[in-house]
């Protein structure tokens, strides 16, 4: 493909006058007219152009920021490890001819880090839900224009349609980023080892299973369950909380083994008593061990919820293309298939369709266990205590 829009024939250039006479008309918004030109083949620069050759002043002002394109050779995303199926990058290939090229961070942290550190050629990223906050406020991100990304009514739920993380009608007008994944976080009992794991987040200060016990890396997730575990919110921004969770991660820490967020699967297969995880681990765990070998429970104390987001940097030099990739990354057959590679669940119900995984199927969050849960959210500049109170616990 090229990155040049051919001039529509028959039945679609009889549709594109249709609709240019609506906008003419005001029965269309601008936006409207382009998500329809959109689906006729058209890109969004030649769109523009038409309507400015309509001649209404007002209508011309409002011409959509005017991408090149022009389709690059490749794009350059910026993911989690094993977050993408190769299968899918290759049919983006293949429909788009535009390559895909791959790099990983171990955490929001230090990919927010990296890009706040003036890191550029990022064409696409893959925050989780605060981050977005964070990363938006930080002037990180690019507004997305959704008129390119059709797909995005896929989305059916109310509460990925505008997560407060993102949400239009609370912020500026404009969004940051679309949903990919989503799941909540408990912990896995290897059922040999802990044949009776409790409702709680108790269980992992069990001095039964000193240097048993893996936490994940991921500062927000594990001062969450020392908050949650004491009856307070993982959002807290109270100083005397923050500090009692601290203390309860110093006193469980000789009895953890380590701190990891990349080797959690490898960590379930191989039959640690107790893996503080996401639940996409422990579908993938069970495609190397049987599943009547492991238990994933969710703390009656309350657990956080999670969604991660696909957005576009700033600084990306084809912001065009990652649209088009976000918008593929929202078709149901396309994000199943990634769901069903990285055992994870997607946010478009549609794309279960495509997932042969049936623990990952049975594991599907119902709306009752996402409102239970809690998302975390972005507290502003009370994040710098959560990052010392990070490194308090490390330290200790």
């Amino acid at each position: 493909m090229t990155g040049t829009s051919r001039p529509p024939g028959g039945g679609a250039r009889d549709e594109l006058d249709k609709i240019t006479g609506a906008v003419a008309r005001g029965e269309l918004t601008r936006r409207q007219f382009i998500e329809r030109g959109v689906a006729l083949g058209l890109s969004v620069g030649a769109l523009g152009a038409v309507l400015a050759a309509c001649g209404d002043e007002e209508t011309a002002e409002e011409t959509p920021q005017a991408w090149d394109t022009t389709l690059p050779e490749q794009i350059h995303i910026y993911n989690w490890s094993d977050y993408m199926s190769p299968e899918c990058l290759e049919n983006f290939e293949a429909e788009y001819g535009v390559k895909v090229r791959e790099s990983y961070y171990d955490g929001n942290e230090s990919m927010y880090a990296k890009l706040q550190a003036g890191a550029t050629g990022y064409d696409v990223i893959f925050p989780t839900d605060m981050w977005v906050t964070i990363l938006r406020k930080s002037d990180l991100l690019q507004p997305l224009d959704m008129a390119l990304i059709p797909n995005f009514a896929n989305v059916t739920q109310a509460v990925f349609q505008k997560p407060a993380f993102d949400n239009p009608d609370t912020q500026d007008g404009e969004k940051y980023s679309v949903p990919y994944m989503f799941g909540t976080t408990g912990y896995a009992a290897t059922l040999a080892k802990v044949p009776a794991p409790q409702d709680s987040w108790g269980q992992l200060w069990d001095p039964a299973y000193k240097r048993q016990i893996s936490m994940l890396n991921a500062p927000r997730e594990t001062l969450g369950v020392g908050l949650i575990k004491l009856g307070y919110s993982p959002n807290t921004t109270s100083q005397e909380e923050l500090d009692q969770a601290v203390q309860q991660l110093i006193d469980q820490k000789p009895l953890v083994l380590k701190y990891d967020s990349t080797n959690t699967r490898r960590s379930i297969v191989e039959g640690l008593a107790l893996t503080h995880c996401w639940d996409g681990d422990v579908a993938l765990a069970i495609k190397a061990i049987p599943a009547e070998d492991v238990s994933y429970m969710l703390p009656s104390e309350g657990y956080i919820v999670w969604a991660d987001g696909i957005a576009i940097p700033k600084s990306a030099p084809n912001p065009y293309a990652a649209h088009l990739f976000l918008n593929f990354m929202l078709d149901p057959k396309n994000v199943g298939a990634a769901a069903d590679y990285i055992g994870y669940q997607p946010v478009v119900t549609a794309g279960m369709d495509y997932v042969t995984n049936e623990t990952q199927v049975a594991m599907r969050p119902t709306d009752d266990v996402i409102e239970a849960g809690a998302l975390a959210e972005d507290v502003g500049d009370f994040q710098r205590n959560y990052d010392d109170a990070w490194r308090e616990v490390v330290s200790a």
